[in-house]
């Protein structure tokens, strides 16, 4: 058994009894000695979106065998330090937890990926604080106040569920993501994919499309941004003068272009921009530090052409000089996004007619003329734009899930990257971070949803794309009945002569990332041969179409005799608008054997019915093993709908343009003369037959 066990994946290190003890392990349930193993051992929490597992302590000489996601519960062992780890990670913790069949694993992770249950004591006064929290959230929570103490959290109940918010920002071209990100990240939902073709709807430019709901859920449930980069997302925007001083702004702005410079306020008396960023604050509502940091990235710390206030646009042929843009508003993208910036800062909005109109009539000290209007103009339209109608953290800007006009939950939204909210807290926490500013006073505005599930929404597993249809299934020489269309149908039939011993069948998926076996050349039997064609989608997800090749002898009247003319497996003489029941009688089978009479399809139909062309005659032996099928024609009828009409002359026109085919039964039907090919004669004489100037003979 030791020995065996040295070739079992560095990954399932090592399975424990069985499934069920594993299970009882991990809940600590397991009586040891009278006491719980809950006494013995320590638990933890993940609390970062990912952690990746190593087989060993450090990231040199080491292999990851497994990535833990946010919130999964492990068992805590030892704790090793790795000096000079390049990664910068030199404290590692063994862990223990199990999969959903059972099987434990053991490995090590980053320690401080771990909120630990005996680490989660906090004092009375925090505890109160977070007392509304939903017990999933407490244990984020409670690690995060164990490093700064000086961060608060509030609740933001949501009015609607989390499963209704979730299919809100679902909706097309909401929440999007990358299309080079893996295919089981995309929305395969209907505008979102087209299945034909493999490829999915770009919603913004040609790099952008719909983030699968399971994707949406989890950057919309607050729990997986529960960590120190993320929780940035929830920080509060909104203007608070006794936690919002001047010195904050100014750690802000320290290093950056805006550190000591002095710039002219509205009387032209010499400001810091530290001050004009707490002025700002006070005349908008919006969070200065905030403020500040935007700008920061928006300009970056050295500054840019917008604030350079003397810029040549080279593809307008412009000059923009006394112009600024702090905020970079109106800097859509466009082959110049600075000027069209500029252009905001000159003249805001316009109207039909071309006048400039400030946005919602909001005093936005248009023009911008200089860094101080540029400044106070802008931070007004940012916080009337969204801070002041309820979207005060970045996370409600992406998701707006507490607007003040409740008629604009899940719209008026900032950003479509689904990612968004979590990368601009992430820049917002970096920005803090190099400030000197993360163990300040903050306060995060964190939403609580209804109907959470009991553990946060995962990301998908990265198993590519479920497309597993096939685009196109044909076979040389033969056109299938029904006629090909993989999309909607898994079941055809073809009927070929004695003399055929293979086929060979084109298969191609939808998706370029698909496989697909069976196709090929492959042998007929006698009789009736299936043959099964799989298409596997590059996640695994399979399907199969089924091709049912009947073979017929060439001794049929062994089966039946029949008055009809045939080539054995196409039988024509048969007038239009005759009965199913009168072609059966055309037909006398032998002892021993029945006739069965099916549309194209192998649908019965009523004797009383009118034949098309392509339905089948089947011969059955006395088990019931088909042992004999003949399709019947009627010349004109190319179309198989049993009557000769202007259709039956589009149908061919296309077919001999080369843009169209048909069934090998409608080419018996389209070949109205008799010459043994399908032509513009056969055109003519049909249009002679429809103008009453000629007949068809059968």
């Amino acid at each position: 058994m030791l020995r065996k066990m040295k070739h079992i994946s560095r990954r399932a290190i090592v399975r424990v009894c069985a499934a069920a003890l594993s299970c009882v392990l991990l809940m600590g349930l397991l009586p040891v000695a009278g006491r719980s193993l809950a006494d013995t051992v320590q638990y933890g929490t993940v609390i970062v979106g990912s952690a990746n597992v190593r087989d060993n302590p450090g990231t040199v000489n080491t292999n990851v065998i497994d990535v833990l996601g946010n919130g999964a519960r492990v068992i805590v062992g030892d704790v090793v330090t790795v000096p000079n780890d390049p990664s910068g990670s030199t404290v590692w913790c063994q862990v223990t937890y199990s999969n959903s069949d059972g099987t434990l694993f053991k490995g090590y992770i980053v320690d401080a990926f771990l909120a630990k249950d005996a680490d989660n004591s906090a004092d009375a006064a925090f505890e109160s604080e977070i007392a509304s929290f939903p017990e999933s959230y407490k244990i984020y929570l409670r690690a995060l106040h164990k490093n700064h103490p000086n961060w608060h959290f509030v609740p933001v109940n949501v009015a609607r569920s989390f499963d209704d918010t979730a299919a809100l920002e679902s909706r097309l071209g909401v929440s999007l993501i990358e299309n080079s990100v893996n295919d089981a990240w995309k929305s395969t939902d209907s505008g979102a994919y087209d299945w034909k073709t493999g490829t999915y709807t770009p919603y913004d430019g040609k790099t952008w499309v719909n983030a699968s709901k399971a994707v949406v859920m989890h950057y919309l449930d607050p729990r997986n941004q529960l960590s120190e980069e993320n929780v940035f997302q929830f920080l509060e925007l909104s203007y608070n003068p006794s936690y919002h001083t001047i010195d904050t702004v100014q750690a802000m702005l320290n290093g950056t272009f805006m550190q000591s410079q002095n710039i002219l306020n509205l009387n032209d008396v010499p400001t810091s921009f530290a001050q004009t960023f707490c002025n700002a604050a006070a005349l908008s509502g919006a969070n200065p530090v905030f403020l500040a940091a935007k700008v920061v990235q928006e300009v970056s710390p050295t500054g840019s052409n917008s604030v350079s206030g003397n810029y040549y646009s080279s593809y307008y042929k412009k000059q923009y000089t006394g112009l600024y843009n702090y905020f970079n508003i109106g800097a859509y993208s466009s082959p110049d996004p600075v000027a069209n910036g500029l252009a905001f800062a000159r003249d805001g909005y316009k109207d039909a007619n071309g006048n400039s109109i400030p946005a919602k009539n909001d005093p936005l000290y248009l023009p911008w003329t200089s860094p101080y209007r540029s400044i106070i103009g802008g931070s007004i339209f940012v916080a009337n734009s969204y801070i002041n109608i309820g979207q005060n953290t970045i996370y409600q800007m992406k998701f707006n899930i507490a607007p003040k006009d409740s008629t604009q939950f899940g719209n008026h939204q900032y950003m479509t990257n689904v990612r968004g909210a979590a990368s601009e807290g992430q820049k917002m926490y970096k920005a803090y971070s190099k400030a000197g500013l993360i163990n300040t006073e903050l306060h995060f505005l964190v939403p609580v949803y209804s109907g959470l599930p009991a553990n946060p929404c995962g990301l998908p597993r990265e198993s590519g794309s479920p497309n597993a249809y096939l685009k196109y299934l044909s076979v040389d020489g033969y056109v299938l009945t029904p006629q090909s269309n993989p999309m909607e149908c898994a079941d055809y039939s073809l009927v070929v002569p004695a003399s055929c011993s293979s086929i060979h069948i084109e298969a191609l998926p939808a998706s370029d990332k698909a496989t697909v076996a069976g196709a090929g050349d492959v042998a007929l039997g006698e009789g009736v041969t299936t043959i099964s064609i799989v298409c596997t989608a590059q996640s695994g997800v399979t399907k199969t179409y089924t091709l049912t090749v009947a073979k017929n002898t060439a001794a049929y009247d062994n089966y039946f005799t029949t008055t009809l003319p045939n080539n054995e497996v196409f039988f024509g003489g048969i007038s239009p608008e005759s009965s199913v029941g009168g072609v059966k009688g055309l037909f006398t089978v032998k002892d021993g054997y029945s006739l069965t009479y099916t549309n194209m399809n192998g649908q019965p139909k009523d004797d009383s019915a009118l034949i098309s062309t392509g339905d089948l005659v089947e011969i059955l032996d006395s088990t019931g093993a088909v042992v004999y099928v003949g399709a019947v024609f009627i010349r004109g009828d190319a179309n198989c709908d049993g009557k000769i009409s202007s259709a039956d002359l589009t149908i061919i026109s296309r077919y001999i343009l080369g843009v169209g085919t048909l069934t090998d039964a409608g080419k018996c039907g389209a070949d109205a003369n008799k010459d043994g090919k399908v032509s513009a004669a056969d055109l003519t004489l049909i249009s002679r037959y429809l103008l009453k100037l000629s007949t068809i003979t059968q």
